[in-house]
């Protein structure tokens, strides 16, 4: 004999083997169960339904809902469901409020199904939030809020007093991480209630069974007036005995089908997270390719501020803000490109530090990488005081041990002009020229030029010695160093100290620029009201001095004196008269004197040959002799120096 139980049971078995299909099947599947609870709760005696075809209207000034007394207060817990296609919440009137109050409130945009057991989530899934004031507050409390929560102008208001987050971004490791675990989580839950739900699916077919044998009794499928009135009592027996199984077995059922729902819903989650895996890139195909996430903020005036709700400023270690990212634009153009006129990018700090230096992973290492670019019509690098006058900051004067220092394997300041300049990837220069244009000025007090290594003594840097293969180039086509006033002075004075200084005008090689060739029609000055050659004082003076040159000229408007061992010998032109003194004076090679010739002591010579000799006061020879002897002329004398030897004045 059939019974309505032969089919729930059919309409159980089908949906139990739904779980694993697609979400349309399992639907039609919900239709077919949702018809069988309804007949099961037709049977049960419990509760009150109240339906209507139309409209249901409950009115009141004040509408409680839930498990509560009389009174309105709750008797002990329950749960209230709305489920409907459309639910509206309407606090009407100028003062309407709609007020939600639990520990928990959360609110998650997915279609929960005909049976509240589902989460499934569609493209136009969505919170929607409108109101001229939107105020989201976090505060950090205990047992009780001791701010307010109050709207105030149009606007949106947020505040955390610990953490707030922001975050529009994709993960890879994390996502899938994530999803693993969850699916790892879901199957486990999905193989324990499988469990349960074969153990209620196995006591409903029990209940089943018991229910047929009570039915199926032959004294009981009908028979004559008198049998059923002899049997009454055995009628009323069996009737008890269904009654007695009915609650159970609906209860059963009831658990059985939305442990199956539950089930069912563990399948689909499981299904979707292992297809969103899939889906995800990974590797270079994650990290070199834009996600699309995108974080906006659009503002007419954008403020950060690391103060606190009583507005004092958070100077502590921990109080900053922070930026962490590959790449970074401030501008200021225009929708067509072009700057904001008078657009302006101000920082103000006690500290700026900009850095390319690259940490390696180890830590041991951060070598220096990248590199700054400032472009701009005028930069301008200072360290001055300033003050404030008339409501106008102006410059007050150098700042006490102000200092600028640049530092690099190579510093290159230039004023060329660059044409047609193209670089390739790695910034080398590949098509254009330039044309040295403009001036470089330094002005200050004190410059220095210098290759040196430095130490650490004495918690100071130190010279320690020169750089090794160091070298300062000046290449220009014409250079000048000037020391003179302003009204056109010399003062002061210019020093070049080296082991050694060559001073040249000669043509180079272009590519080794070493010496080549004398540079044609080149020319050397070198003048001055006193000129110190080869000595800087008495005590220092150079232990060789040579000039050698095709034509060499010494010329002297007084005096002209070649002096050798502190004025031993003498060559001394002075007043048109030329002399040569020491304490022994030799000619070598044919000599010729013009003009008159007036020898002051003996003369010795192996022979002379002359036109006409005249002496005066005698004459004495060997064969010959005529006169009387008279004494010898006096000695030839000594030449007295003119000039003496002067210290260089200090630099």
């Amino acid at each position: 004999m059939d019974y309505i139980f032969d089919d729930w049971k059919k309409i159980l078995t089908d949906f139990q083997s739904s779980v694993s299909k697609d979400l349309e099947e399992i639907h039609k599947q919900k239709i077919a169960v949702q018809q069988m609870k309804t007949d099961i709760f037709d049977r049960l005696d419990k509760g009150q339904y109240i339906s209507d075809e139309q409209r249901i209207v409950l009115s009141a000034p004040e509408i409680i809902i839930g498990n509560v007394d009389k009174s309105g207060s709750l008797k002990g817990s329950g749960r209230v469901v709305i489920r409907s296609s459309e639910v509206d919440l309407e606090g009407v009137g100028q003062s309407g409020t709609i007020v939600s109050r639990a520990p928990i409130i959360r609110q998650v945009a997915v279609d929960p199904g005909i049976d509240g057991q589902e989460a499934v989530v569609y493209p136009q899934s969505a919170v929607l939030t409108q109101a001229r004031s939107v105020v989201l507050q976090s505060n950090d409390a205990k047992d009780a809020f001791s701010m307010p929560l109050s709207g105030g102008d149009a606007g949106v208001y947020i505040h955390s007093d610990q953490t707030m987050s922001i975050d529009a971004s994709l993960s890879s490791d994390l996502r899938k991480k994530t999803i693993e675990e969850r699916v790892n989580a879901l199957k486990k839950q999905k193989d324990e209630l499988k469990a349960v739900t074969d153990k209620q699916k196995s006591d409903i077919d029990s209940f089943f069974t018991e229910l047929k044998k009570v039915m199926d009794k032959e004294e009981y499928k009908g028979g004559s007036f008198m049998k059923t009135r002899i049997n009454l009592v055995d009628l009323e027996k069996a009737r008890e005995q269904v009654e007695f199984l009915m609650p159970a077995l609906y209860s059963t059922t009831m658990d059985f089908i939305h442990g199956v729902s539950q089930q069912a819903e563990l399948e689909r989650q499981i299904k979707a997270l292992e297809e969103e895996k899939k889906a995800i890139k990974s590797g270079d195909d994650f990290k070199k390719k834009t996600t699309g996430a995108q974080l906006s903020l659009t503002g007419e005036r954008i403020s950060l501020t690391t103060t606190d709700t009583d507005g004092n400023l958070r100077t502590n270690p921990e109080a900053g803000i922070s930026v962490w990212t590959p790449q970074m634009d401030i501008k200021m153009n225009k929708i067509d490109g072009e700057l904001v006129e008078k657009s302006q990018f101000s920082l103000s700090t006690e500290n700026v530090e900009i850095s390319t230096a690259n940490p390696k992973k180890d830590g041991g290492e951060a070598p220096a990488a990248g590199k700054v670019t400032i472009s701009s019509k005028a930069v301008c690098i200072e360290a001055i005081d300033y003050q404030k006058k008339d409501k106008t900051f102006t410059e007050k004067g150098l700042a006490a041990d102000g200092k600028v220092s640049i530092t690099a394997k190579t510093i290159e300041v230039a004023t060329t002009n660059p044409k047609d300049i193209v670089r390739d990837d790695k910034g080398k220069v590949t098509k254009g020229e330039y044309h040295a244009e403009g001036d470089v000025i330094i002005r200050s007090k004190t410059v220095a030029v210098e290759t040196l290594d430095y130490e650490v003594a004495d918690g100071k840097l130190k010279p320690k010695s020169l750089t090794k293969d160091s070298k300062i180039e000046m290449r220009s086509e014409k250079m000048g160093m000037l020391a003179a006033d302003t009204e056109g002075k010399a003062t002061g004075s210019i020093s070049l100290n080296a082991k050694a200084v060559a001073v040249k005008s000669m043509d180079v090689d272009k590519e080794k620029l070493t010496d080549s060739k004398l540079a044609a029609g080149s020319t050397m000055t070198m003048v001055s009201e006193k000129m110190y050659l080869g000595a800087k004082s008495k005590d220092v003076k150079s232990k060789k001095l040579q000039a050698v040159s095709e034509e060499l000229g010494a010329f002297a408007d007084k005096t002209l004196e070649i002096q050798q061992g502190d004025g031993k010998a003498l060559v001394q032109l002075s007043g048109g008269n030329a002399s040569v003194g020491g304490s022994k004076s030799q000619i070598y090679g044919d000599t010729t004197i013009n003009g008159k010739t007036d020898i002051k002591g003996d003369v010795k010579a192996p022979k002379g040959t002359f036109d006409n000799l005249e002496a005066k006061t005698s004459f004495k020879s060997q064969n010959i002799s005529d006169g009387f002897a008279v004494p010898g002329a006096p000695g030839g004398g000594s030449l007295s120096a003119k000039l003496k030897t002067e210290d260089a004045p200090k630099e």
